[in-house]
């Protein structure tokens, strides 16, 4: 998939026009078309702009998927746990790492 047709889908996904998209990433919606048509490609500050605005990571956008969250909703709490203290993200972490591998040692007795 290519950027601008990564740029597309989260924005329908959003469901916002191109012109807000464009007004909320302070670009103009006919720069949005031409990203999206893959005529342009947006500067790197203009990028982290709709990332920001579609809830998506700039690697997404660009391919780098590997490595990248794609539920937005557990990508916006993982923010907010990002502001935590340490020891409180510690402890969410330990909860975390327990329920994954419970749920791993279910998945393979079950087999």
């Amino acid at each position: 998939m290519t950027l601008g047709e990564k740029i597309k889908l989260s924005r329908n996904k959003k469901k916002i026009s191109q012109l807000e998209l464009g007004n909320l990433a302070q670009t103009h919606q006919k720069n949005i078309s031409k990203y999206e048509q893959d005529l342009v490609i947006p500067s790197a500050t203009t990028l982290k702009a709709i990332a920001d605005v579609l809830d998506v990571t700039t690697d997404f956008l660009l391919g780098n998927e590997e490595n990248t969250i794609k539920d937005t909703e557990l990508l916006k709490q993982f923010k907010e746990i990002d502001n935590l203290p340490d020891d409180l993200k510690k402890s969410l972490l330990d909860v975390i790492k327990a329920f994954t591998r419970d749920y791993k040692n279910r998945q393979a007795y079950s087999m």
